[in-house]
């Protein structure tokens, strides 16, 4: 590396060296170090999750391919989708639990009645009806009493952040200010601790079901609504590159973005591939097609950019924060096929002060460069609906039906993300290793 080059890096990590005093101070917020842990604490039931959805995109038809990769499984590909469905799927639930137990201990109180309390605040936000099942979101009148868990998987994090929140710092201020009811001493503990929560659950409940019901508040729906006039049906560099941007920051916050943003694009994109392909059929050129933005167009920069480089700076810094490279190789699989979300939620990359501005600024600056690479034909215009989880760079090549600029770009998207994330990780590995001297020396001091 030159002088030059080597100045200009120094140069630039000083920069974050600057910014990294108050990312740690922002890291070490009670309620952010909660959710961080919660998120942690439910990585288990995520990765299994991950590790199931894979098998059953490989032994379904149209999963990976038209036909299944692994027939001989295909009778059981329901059944391994459940698992899916019930780890993944639903995500929210476990980290609000999770997050529950973390803040109470922080705040110094039981944590069973921590994650009582977090999960009861998450069911009441989610619902101002029971009764109807939902199929598929059409609405039936079987089984009275089911509940619709739309909101339970990744869309439904932000609503288990509040619902953490109020959950946790109302039974602090209840235990605080002694209203509660106090059994004797005598009383053995967990029935005194389940007593002295029905004071506090009870105003937990009035709060949230005055949110949700007589508020009639929907927490992700109102999300996706405030969405709704900034993403409208344009197909241009701006709206697509704002999309990347919002979609990105909404994961740093612990929202599922695609989804979130997806509730508003994915109606015109659908369209929009679905005109590319007759058009093709009909004679046109790939670079003549009448449309960029396709949905998987994002596929192609967003996660190469910017959990593939994590993924490998967690690899390099193994030797000096060894609990990574466990964490990297069992979240290298998923996210080859697009599944990111044991390393969003396992890292964690959400909520971390060190990766938040890298991880956006990736997403915005590729996916514009991806974008205007296609518009001027470098990269195939894409006209085939191919499943979301097929590798980026197969993908790139396969869905304009032919494109080496699909197949290049996301390495020069991956190499983009390795510039951008670098400060930033070798910032946040700074900071890990001194967290976990200072952990070794105070329990070095406490065992003297």
């Amino acid at each position: 590396m030159s002088t030059e080059n080597t100045s200009f890096m120094d140069k630039l990590m000083s920069k974050v060296d600057v910014i990294a005093g108050p990312m740690t101070k922002f890291g070490q917020i009670p309620f952010i170090k909660a959710v961080v842990n919660g998120m942690v604490g439910s990585i288990g039931v995520t990765m299994v999750g991950s590790i199931f959805l894979i098998i059953y995109l490989l032994c379904s038809d149209g999963g990976l391919t038209e036909t299944a990769l692994l027939p001989f499984m295909k009778p059981w590909a329901g059944d391994l989708a459940l698992i899916n469905s019930l780890s993944m799927g639903m995500m929210a639930v476990y980290i609000v639990i999770a997050m529950g137990a973390e803040y109470a201990e922080i705040k110094g109180f039981n944590k069973t009645t921590g994650a009582v309390g977090a999960f009861f605040a998450f069911i009441l936000l989610n619902y101002n009806a029971v009764g109807k099942l939902f199929i598929e979101g059409v609405a039936t009148d079987a089984l009275p009493g089911a509940l619709e868990i739309t909101y339970w998987g990744g869309a439904g994090v932000i609503t288990a952040m509040v619902a953490g929140a109020i959950a946790i710092n109302v039974i602090h201020l209840c235990y605080k200010y002694h209203i509660r009811i106090k059994l004797p001493d005598s009383v053995p503990p967990a029935i005194s601790d389940s007593f002295s929560a029905i004071i506090p659950y009870f105003f937990i409940a009035i709060i949230c079901w005055g949110i949700r019901t007589i508020g009639g508040l929907n927490i992700p729906e109102m999300i996706g609504q405030m969405l709704l006039p900034v993403l409208s049906a344009a197909d241009n560099v701006v709206v697509y590159s704002l999309q990347q941007f919002l979609s990105a920051l909404l994961w740093t916050c612990g929202l599922h973005g695609d989804n979130i943003t997806g509730a508003v694009t994915n109606a015109f994109l659908n369209t929009w591939i679905g005109e590319n392909n007759t058009a093709f059929l009909a004679g046109t050129a790939v670079k003549d097609l009448p449309y960029v933005w396709t949905p998987n167009l994002c596929r192609l920069s967003q996660w190469v950019s910017s959990c593939w480089p994590i993924l490998i700076y967690m690899f390099m810094s193994s030797k000096k924060l060894p609990h990574l490279k466990p964490l990297a190789a069992i979240c290298f699989p998923p996210a080859i096929f697009c599944i990111v979300e044991p390393i969003m939620f396992g890292l964690p990359v959400v909520l971390n002060p060190f990766l938040i501005i890298p991880f956006v600024v990736t997403h915005t600056i590729t996916g514009a460069l991806t974008y205007m690479l296609t518009s001027v034909g470098f990269i195939g215009k894409m006209y085939l609906a191919l499943p979301w989880a097929t590798p980026s760079p197969i993908l790139g090549y396969l869905a304009p039906g032919g494109s080496i600029g699909g197949f290049i770009i996301v390495f020069i998207n991956l190499a983009i993300g390795m510039v951008i994330f670098y400060p930033f990780w070798k910032a946040y590995e700074k900071s890990e290793v001194k967290r976990l001297e200072d952990e070794a020396a105070a329990t070095v001091a406490a065992n003297a």
